[in-house]
């Protein structure tokens, strides 16, 4: 398995002046959105690295991104507690949420419910109809911070990582916690939902990754010892069937289904990242961008 993958640079995007913190694709295929602690989000095209586009400032660092490409919009949550919601067309804010003192880790979109959810640092959930850009819940989790949401195509459930350890399972129809249960010794920074086997993967500050069936009650498939730092992003490429993290040991990895190793990115044998690596995002089939605390975005090609 390990001689069937090739990892290539292609290119790096340089322009933040401070740490980021997110990167989501855009709606035109060949861009993506960046968001970090130079409170700018910018817009940047995989073919002309030099060049990005400044679509907003603001007074705030960016935790958060959120695409509803039917409706044109572009969600930003910030440290302080603000939403953002840029239309794209014009590139003009159409409202604003405020939320003092709840930094806003993730934001999510569940399209057949016109549903966006945002999660807080103080452990409430926002549940906000996205055509009417309307309030319709706040449900209290924790009295910890909520760093990552995830939604189940299956059943009406999301789910939320959180900072106390555990995993919540969330029920939509009726909008309260249905259950939850320890995840990890330490907090859960990243969540992704499986849909193909059902399964629900988590990524600790104890650098571990735990595979859970959601099949038979969550019960625990694997745990890996992924990273030699906290774990902050997972996200799954369907077309290749492989993950890629991104850590705070400097290193982004990529795995199999079982979360085989299959290789590991680093500054001395590909010329990574030299600080922590904070978001991973997909582009296309065989490309994603990495960003991080060293200001750069790296775009890498598998072959």
């Amino acid at each position: 398995m390990l001689n069937k993958f090739k990892i290539e640079k292609k290119a790096e995007f340089i322009g933040h002046h401070h740490p980021i913190y997110k990167i989501i694709a855009a709606p035109q295929e060949g861009r993506f959105f960046s968001g970090g602690g130079d409170k700018m989000i910018v817009e940047w095209e995989i073919n002309d690295p030099s060049n990005g586009r400044l679509i907003a400032t603001f007074h705030f660092t960016i935790y958060s991104l959120c695409l509803v490409t039917e409706l044109q919009l572009l969600l930003a949550g910030t440290s302080e507690g603000g939403i953002h919601v840029i239309d794209l067309s014009n590139n003009k804010e159409l409202k604003y949420f405020q939320f003092p003192g709840e930094g806003i880790f993730d934001i999510q979109y569940h399209a057949e419910k016109a549903l966006v959810v945002a999660s807080t640092s103080k452990g409430n959930l926002v549940f906000i109809d996205v055509k009417q850009l309307k309030v319709i819940r706040t449900l209290s989790v924790s009295e910890d911070k909520i760093r990552s949401i995830d939604f189940n195509t299956h059943l009406p459930y999301l789910y939320a990582g959180c900072s106390d350890t555990m995993v919540y399972v969330i029920d939509l129809l009726k909008y309260e916690v249905l259950k939850h249960y320890q995840a990890h010794q330490w907090a859960c920074n990243a969540i992704y939902y499986q849909p193909e086997n059902e399964q629900l993967i988590t990524g600790s500050k104890d650098a571990h990754i735990r595979i859970w069936d959601l099949k038979k009650t969550n019960a625990l498939i694997k745990n890996i010892p992924a990273h030699n730092y906290a774990i902050y992003q997972v996200a799954y490429n369907p077309s290749f069937k492989i993950y890629v993290t991104a850590s705070r040991d400097k290193t982004i990895k990529l795995w199999d289904m079982e979360m085989n190793i299959l290789i590991r990115i680093n500054k001395e044998d590909f010329d990574g990242h030299i600080n922590s690596v904070n978001t991973v995002c997909w582009l296309n089939k065989n490309q994603f961008i990495s960003a991080g605390d060293d200001r750069r975005i790296i775009l890498w090609e598998v072959n």
